[in-house]
């Protein structure tokens, strides 16, 4: 995904502009949160992708249309709040290109960083983000942990398969001003659930009790 045009008044998509995401495609299953558990499947990693793309557009002063939070807080996509997540065919991650001009949108990787780079006509422009970072509020305890018996593995023996998370909600308002004095706003609230830690516990062996029978039962009298 390099060297993209964005034309003027044009609504860009990540997930077209992805296109497949499968084995055939390159691609390698990585973890992706689905429903209650972090597993394994194709896409899972691209919300690095999605969340760069929203940090690059809201840098850049263009309208979000589509944009969605994990629904835990994720460490390596901190700070809270300045994240997207996407996953085909749905949530998306959408930004407008209102600048009158093409956007060429360019992509490299240097060392272990990602760069993602908007080039285009200054208008003039000018972006706030208040508070930066996003303020965080209502954190709340990850939960006791949850154990599920399993016969994966031999009886007694533990593996943790979610880590924890605090909840929390996040926000911060995003405004731009136009040089000719108009401002446009956007609030951008996040929701992240308390997430406990899991564990598979291998089931204990169940035993069936010895049935012993007195054959002296069905004896007759002497």
């Amino acid at each position: 995904m390099n060297g993209i045009l964005i034309a003027p008044n044009e609504e860009f998509s990540l997930l077209e502009a992805l296109g497949s995401v499968d084995g055939e495609h390159g691609y390698k299953q990585e973890l992706v949160i689905k429903g209650d558990r972090t597993i394994p499947e194709y896409g899972g990693g691209l919300c690095q992708i999605g969340t760069t793309t929203f940090r690059a557009a809201l840098r850049s002063g263009l309208p979000i249309t589509q944009r969605r939070n994990h629904s835990y807080r994720v460490v390596y996509y901190e700070p809270a709040g300045m994240d997207a997540t996407i996953y085909n065919p749905s949530p998306d991650m959408r930004f407008v290109n209102d600048t009158g001009y093409y956007i060429l949108f360019t992509t490299r990787i240097e060392g272990d960083d990602l760069i993602f780079e908007f080039y285009g006509t200054k208008d003039g422009r000018e972006v706030k983000i208040d508070p930066d970072p996003p303020a965080i509020y209502n954190v709340t305890s990850s939960g006791e942990p949850r154990y599920i018996e399993t016969d994966e593995l031999a009886p007694g023996v533990k593996k943790k398969v979610e880590s924890s998370h605090k909840g929390a909600d996040t926000y911060f308002k995003y405004t731009v001003t136009y040089p000719n004095g108009e401002v446009k706003e956007q609030d951008f609230y996040s929701h992240y659930v308390a997430w406990p830690e899991v564990w598979l516990i291998g089931r204990q062996p169940t035993t069936t009790p010895e049935v012993i029978t007195d054959d002296n039962q069905n004896s007759p009298p002497l």
